[in-house]
């Protein structure tokens, strides 16, 4: 397959609630609604949110139900930040704009990689995972101890 980019549709409960979270919250300050849609360019992304209706009217198919809901995700859109000071404003951030999930954490891979994630959820559950590439020898910025000893490694 060979593509130009990827379009990601979903249905939330409140499209102008979802515009101001993905503002407010993620930073996404060119985040747009028209016609009841609201669009998000990222890099190789555009992200569609739609109210019930008008993902219906636009896509063909019956009425379906508005996101996940609270505590349960189908599906986890990650994006890599370049530091965990970045992935630590933006839970804050999210936090403050009404995520109702949000925490960080550092993980090992079995390949000895690591990462510092942070995790969020969007007005209708949708979780968003903040990933940011710490590597086997960095260290949190601005934190003084080796990853690994904050990971409890």
């Amino acid at each position: 397959m060979d593509t130009e980019g990827v379009v990601l549709s979903r249905v939330v409960a409140d499209a102008k609630a979802s515009l101001a979270f993905y503002r407010d919250g993620l930073g996404l300050s060119d985040a747009s609604v028209t016609d009841g849609i609201v669009r998000i360019q990222m890099p190789g992304l555009t992200l569609f949110l739609a109210e019930a209706e008008v993902f219906s009217a636009n896509t063909g198919q019956g009425l379906v139900a508005p996101g996940p809901g609270r505590g349960h995700s189908d599906g986890v859109i990650s994006c890599a930040i370049k530091t965990t000071a970045a992935v630590d404003r933006l839970v804050q951030s999210a936090r403050l704009a009404g995520s109702r999930e949000t925490g960080t954490r550092t993980v090992e891979h079995s390949s000895g990689h690591r990462q510092y994630i942070g995790s969020v959820t969007d007005p209708d559950g949708y979780l968003w995972q903040l990933v940011c590439n710490i590597g086997a020898t960095s260290r949190i910025e601005g934190s003084g101890p080796p990853a690994a000893a904050i990971a409890g490694l």
